[in-house]
């Protein structure tokens, strides 16, 4: 006999297959069980189906078939049974016995049969009935642990990008306040080398430009990510094109998304801003993207760009207040002359000295290897010189700085001839060598002495300083 399989009432994919409500198995193993026994009955026995063997031998597939698939297949065991039995084998009446006697032993085994295929087959049926409530059972709890671990790699998910994007903000963070570092500055040079790190960092651009204004044009000065080949983006905007009185004239931010803004961008960019000081309202130039990814293209990059926009015009325009301020202040952070106001007082010493016939003359000082220094050690070497400088000088020379952030020095000296100007140089030499710090002591500095002739009358105001900061070379 085969193993059992499943039963339900309900026919499903997993259930086994079933021929009139009967599974084909258990058909061909009761053809099979029946053939071989007729079969030993008519070659070995006397052909009376085995009457009066008791237990008989055809109980063993009706108990079989009831006890292995249930109900259906005990009764269909129990029939076959009945008529392989009685089918041509229907003994004669005893002389004893009457008619109920004689059908009582007709139908005896075959209703024997009868009630333990119902009884038994029920038996099996229930049990099949819970294996399969179990089964089911199981396949439900199966499914609810497979969606629990389906919401827990999608939780574990979540939490993991949730970290991921917290930790990403976090270091945005810090690398926004890095970039904005990089702009605040008082020296337009740094300003404009920090705009492309901090425009990087906000915007995440794969390609950006910036133009500044200079006069009724607007020029690139830094363009990232541009392809000579491929990219024919124009590279100045005049006053008369859509572009610049939209975003100039107009201070009007241009977005893609946009279709008036679409028209007026013509395919150079995704977005454009003007440049504004918030402090002045000045207007210095524009940023423009011209390429960015798709999904980084929302409502927050938008208002992030207008606030980028606002952030550059702002550090450039405090940038270019000082540089003013610094070319009309009289003295220095080290407590000397300005570069552009000794280069007017040279320029009137020379003509002065023209007229009533002395000479100017000027000492150059600049130190070498400065790139190599730290910061504050930049500071102490100019600080060391800037002292020297004061403490050696007389009471009609001037000490300045050429302008140059720390990196150059000199002194003007009115009434003094070349030759009298090599002594003062000498005298300067070893008063700066003294106060140089001990970590300072090697450092090369480089001594130069000239004489200051009258500027040309159509030099500029400080064409005399200018000449003074070239005095190395």
């Amino acid at each position: 006999m085969s193993t059992p399989e499943s039963s339900t009432s309900t026919p499903s994919p997993a259930s086994p297959r079933r021929w009139l409500g009967l599974r084909p198995v258990a058909l061909l193993e009761l053809l099979l069980f029946f053939g071989v026994a007729l079969g030993l009955d008519g070659w070995l026995g006397a052909g009376l189906r085995f009457e009066g063997v008791q237990p008989h031998p055809f109980w063993i597939p009706v108990l079989l078939l009831a006890i292995q698939y249930g109900t259906n297949e005990g009764v269909l065991a129990a029939l076959v049974a009945s008529a392989a039995l009685r089918l041509g084998n229907m003994p004669d009446a005893g002389i004893g016995q009457d008619l109920y006697d004689h059908l009582f032993t007709l139908t005896r085994e075959p209703i024997l049969w009868l009630v333990a295929a119902v009884l038994f087959g029920e038996l099996r049926m229930r049990q099949l009935r819970e294996r399969e409530d179990l089964r089911a059972g199981l396949a439900t709890a199966r499914q609810e642990a497979e969606a629990i671990a389906r919401s827990y790699r999608a939780l574990k998910s979540v939490k993991e990008s949730l970290e991921t994007r917290v930790a990403g903000q976090l270091r945005t963070v810090f690398t926004l306040y890095q970039a904005a570092k990089s702009i605040d500055h008082l020296d337009e040079g740094e300003v404009m080398l920090g705009i492309a790190d901090l425009v990087r960092t906000v915007m995440k651009p794969e390609k950006f430009s910036l133009f500044l204004l200079n006069n009724d044009v607007l020029e690139s000065v830094t363009n990232e990510g541009w392809d000579d080949e491929t990219d024919s983006y124009a590279r100045w905007f005049d006053s008369g094109t859509p572009l610049f009185q939209t975003v100039i004239a107009r201070q009007r931010q241009l977005c893609v998304n946009r279709a008036d803004d679409e028209r007026v961008l013509a395919g150079e960019g995704v977005m454009a801003g003007p440049l504004i000081s918030a402090d002045t309202g000045e207007v210095l130039g524009m940023v423009k993207i011209e390429s960015l990814g798709f999904t980084d293209l929302s409502v927050n990059t938008v208002e992030n760009f207008r606030i980028l926009c606002e952030w550059i015009g702002t550090a450039m325009a405090k940038a270019r207040q000082y540089r003013t301020a610094s070319e009309q202040r009289v003295f220095t952070d080290e407590a000397l002359y300005s570069s552009s106001y000794i280069g007017r007082q040279a320029e009137f010493l020379a003509l002065l000295g023209r007229r009533m016939g002395f000479e100017t003359t000027a000492i150059t000082i600049r130190p070498s290897g400065l790139s190599r220094l730290s910061v504050a050690q930049r500071a102490d070497l100019a600080a060391a010189i800037g002292e020297a400088v004061r403490g050696s000088l007389r009471d009609t020379d001037l000490a300045c700085d050429f302008g140059h952030q720390g990196t150059s020095f000199g002194v003007v000296l009115a009434g003094t001839p070349l030759e009298g100007a090599k002594q003062v140089e000498a005298k300067l030499e070893r008063a700066v060598r003294q106060a140089l710090p001990a970590g300072l002591s090697t450092i090369p500095i480089g001594f130069v002495t000239r004489r200051i002739d009258p500027p040309a009358p159509a030099a500029g105001q400080d064409a005399a300083g200018q000449k003074l900061g070239e005095g190395v070379g």
